[in-house]
């Protein structure tokens, strides 16, 4: 305990570093256990059929399931200002989604957009702090 606390004191941002990568490998295992549970009712609403993925669920498979929520927002910026993602990069990165099903994805699944969020922010905060901690080290 002590060395821990020593840790967390001479080098704070090596430590929120390490805990937001934690964290980011923590919440993927806990989204992937959360698709798998859902998985069905997730491919329903998006696919309309249930059996599109099945369990097991490739790794690629659950990836793919897992960017929905980043799908949620190209597709509010389509549906709400007409931005045409095709338009601006030549090609379309994601299965469309109609209005209607985002809003029974919202509703059905809202822990779903949560933990994705979190995940990218933790990763985000892994990056920056454990950024500045090697430039901190390397440069004073």
């Amino acid at each position: 305990m002590n060395k821990l606390l020593f840790f967390i004191h001479t080098k704070p941002l090596v430590f929120i570093g390490i805990s937001s990568l934690f964290l980011f490998f923590l919440l993927y295992l806990i989204q992937y256990i959360y698709i798998s549970l859902n998985l069905k009712e997730i491919c329903k609403i998006i696919f309309n059929d249930e059996k599109h993925f099945r369990l097991p669920l490739e790794p690629f498979n659950c990836f793919f399931i897992s960017v929905l929520p980043i799908v949620f927002w190209r597709e509010t910026l389509h549906l709400k200002y007409g931005t045409s993602f095709k338009k601006m990069y030549g090609k379309e990165f994601y299965y469309p989604i109609r209005k209607n099903q985002l809003k029974k994805l919202l509703e059905n699944f809202p822990l779903f957009f949560y933990v994705q969020y979190v995940i990218y922010l933790s990763g985000i905060f892994f990056l920056i702090f454990g950024g500045l901690a090697y430039i901190i080290d390397k440069n004073f």
